[in-house]
């Protein structure tokens, strides 16, 4: 074993272990991840391939449904590895590069609190960032047909994965000879699509071409809880102006791109661009759908790069503690009593865009997660054991609990109780007629509302009183 190797695996087994603490608790905050669960039993137990939520995620949904019966722990499990890999790829793509900094590039994204999040749920965003950076990895071997199947297998987590082929094409541009630059880029690029087209395949025969669709049941929220999840729910409060110092330092100070040399040619210039490319893609994106704060982690790996083509190791490794501090103090948490985060007795409340949230001294945003997740379990728990003695024929209309409460009812079932994620007032009307009691949870009366764009629900189902 040579001494970069057992670096890599000791790095590695570093970046597990501190994934471990955080398995325990269900599937994760999202309800995304309890109904990847449920659709990985169907799949499992039906052989008929859904998807999870459009436009579809076959190889998570594939591989999980053929260990559907572990549970949550073996889940999650499966996700740490997985990510683990990923960085692990990205130290060595980055050592292929010639890049100095490449173990404290990978500890600052290892540590970015949205990617430690995500390393230790049920959800995709760290498993397509994973077969990105291995795709990364293989491109800097200028082994071509790997790096298409790993980038393949990174669309059939999160199809927005393809973005990456405009700027690694202009990596494998540059690192290739001139001879072999047009045939290495066509072999990269045709691999890549009909790599796609194979793994997305269950999708398209399912659901035919149309499957490309996200998202059409919410407006977009308000601009300033869209700017929250685009940043601070990113990097948290100390990351984001750690980030700001170091552009803004940059260039006031006028700084040159570090050389970078690879196989005597200096390729500084095209990986700058390859992660300028990435990051304006990816914020297209974002800013196109900006639901969730997951959907910035790939750009977090060539934001990272990006600055350590300009900075010392110094300044990567101040990055790196100063991502470890937002994940474990000084978060801005969700604070709503069930479905938020719990809080220190230093927490400051504040509604901000009618929503109550925490800035918290004690509890960063990785340990705000965990009590997230925490608190949505014991709270699906009551809602269950409140409704396991109801003998008439119920609806319960549960919206962003529905996926949570289909997992934990299965050791507690109500054959009187049907749980629905939401209702149209046709059906409500329907459903009233043939004898049915309708209930709601919380304010899910408020977002059957709006998914339908009409205020009804009131109408017909009242607040289930816990």
């Amino acid at each position: 074993m040579t001494n970069q190797f057992r670096n890599l695996i000791l790095f590695g087994l570093f970046i597990f272990l501190t994934r471990v603490p955080f398995l325990f608790d269900g599937f994760g905050s999202e309800e995304d991840a309890w109904a990847m669960h449920l659709v990985a039993e169907r799949i499992g137990t039906t052989g008929i391939y859904e998807v999870s939520r459009l436009p579809g995620h076959p190889v998570q949904e594939l591989i999980y449904s053929s260990c559907w019966k572990r549970g949550p722990l073996f889940y999650n499990l499966l996700t740490a590895i997985i990510s683990t890999l990923g960085i692990i790829a990205f130290v060595a793509m980055l050592r292929n590069l010639s890049i100095k900094n490449a173990y404290w590039c990978a500890a600052a994204l290892a540590f970015t609190p949205i990617v430690f999040i995500n390393s230790s749920n049920a959800m995709d965003y760290t498993w397509a960032m994973s077969f990105i950076l291995l795709s990364g990895y293989f491109i800097s071997k200028k082994q071509i047909l790997l790096a298409a199947s790993m980038l393949a297998l990174g669309v059939g987590c999160r199809i927005t994965s393809g973005a990456m082929l405009l700027p690694y094409s202009i990596l494998l541009w540059n690192l290739s000879d001139e001879n072999s630059r047009i045939k290495n880029n066509l072999y990269f690029i045709v691999a890549t699509l009909v790599g796609s087209f194979l793994v997305m395949s269950p999708v398209i025969y399912q659901y035919g071409l149309g499957f490309f669709t996200y998202y059409e049941h919410f407006p977009i929220p308000n601009f300033l809880k869209n700017a929250y999840k685009g940043s601070i729910a990113v990097w948290g409060i100390a990351g984001c102006f750690a980030i700001a110092y170091y552009i803004v330092k940059i260039i006031i100070k006028r700084k040159e791109v570090i050389p970078v040399i690879y196989e005597g040619k200096n390729i500084s210039i095209p990986l700058i661009t390859v992660c300028a490319i990435t990051i304006l893609l990816y914020t297209i994106a974002f800013i196109n759908v900006p639901l969730k704060a997951a959907f910035i982690i790939p750009i977090c790996p060539f934001l990272i790069l990006g600055l350590a083509l300009f900075t010392d190791e110094k300044s990567i490794r101040n990055l790196t503690l100063i991502f470890t501090f937002s994940c474990l103090f000084l978060g801005v948490n969700l604070a709503e009593d069930n479905r938020g985060s719990s809080r220190s007795d230093f927490a400051l409340l504040l509604n901000i865009a009618e929503i109550k949230v925490a800035i918290d001294p004690f509890q960063g945003l990785v340990l705000a997660d965990q009590s997230k997740r925490k608190q949505q379990i014991l709270f699906a728990e009551k809602i269950i054991n409140r409704t396991s003695s109801i003998r008439q024929k119920t609806i319960l209309i549960s919206g962003w609990w529905n996926a949570t409460l289909q997992v934990l009812s299965k050791n507690n079932p109500n054959d009187s109780l049907i749980i629905r994620h939401y209702i149209d007032e046709p059906e409500l009307i329907w459903l009233k007629k043939r004898g049915y009691d309708l209930f709601y949870i919380e304010d899910q009366g408020a977002y059957n509302d709006l998914r339908f764009n009409k205020k009804m629900t009131d109408n017909y189902a009242q607040k289930l009183k816990l």
